[in-house]
């Protein structure tokens, strides 16, 4: 259980009609993230993200688009520039503004699984050129560091998104 080639999704792209999209079954982990794509369209994203520990561990921004994390499973705390800190719990969120910098650190107590919905208004209107995780790749390079630098997303500064996956053997997330 530990190819991650088993569980890869491809987004579904929604252009003329609506898209139908599952959580269901997203294995979990005994280390490392996930970061699985939903469905996409034109100026709004969703994806699901599962984290065995850590978090996104450096202050960053994304400057193409404002976005949303709910908490499904586990609990995180999310630091702000300002120094002021949340504890985010199962079925409630945090709404990020485009260019407010943020990072957050999941409880290890169990795995943290977060509903992640990014929307933007995008100069080129179309989706072809979309990252593996269902975001537009013009949205993503529009992301930074606190120091300025591009995020990258296996850089180590992200915490837990650095580490090799491990699944955890018959364990998954399934919403009631």
């Amino acid at each position: 259980m530990n190819d991650a080639s088993s569980f890869k999704r491809l987004p579904k792209v929604a252009i003329d009609d609506a898209v139908v999209f599952s959580m269901k079954n997203l294995p979990l982990l005994e280390q490392g993230t996930t970061y699985d794509p939903l469905a996409t369209a034109e100026n709004m994203w969703a994806a699901v993200k599962v984290y065995a520990s850590g978090g996104e561990n450096a202050l960053h921004a994304h400057g193409g688009e404002d976005h949303t994390f709910i908490v499904l499973q586990g609990k995180a705390t999310f630091t702000f520039a300002d120094g002021r800190t949340s504890l985010v719990g199962v079925h409630e969120g945090v709404m990020i503004p485009k260019n407010v910098q943020y990072k957050f650190e999941a409880d290890e107590a169990e795995n943290l699984v977060l509903l992640r919905v990014g929307a933007g208004e995008r100069k080129i209107k179309s989706l072809d050129d979309l990252t593996p995780f269902g975001t537009p790749k013009d949205v993503v390079k529009q992301t930074s560091f606190a120091d300025g630098s591009t995020k990258v997303g296996n850089d180590a500064r992200n915490g837990e998104n650095a580490k090799q996956r491990i699944y955890a053997k018959g364990k998954v997330f399934s919403p009631g």
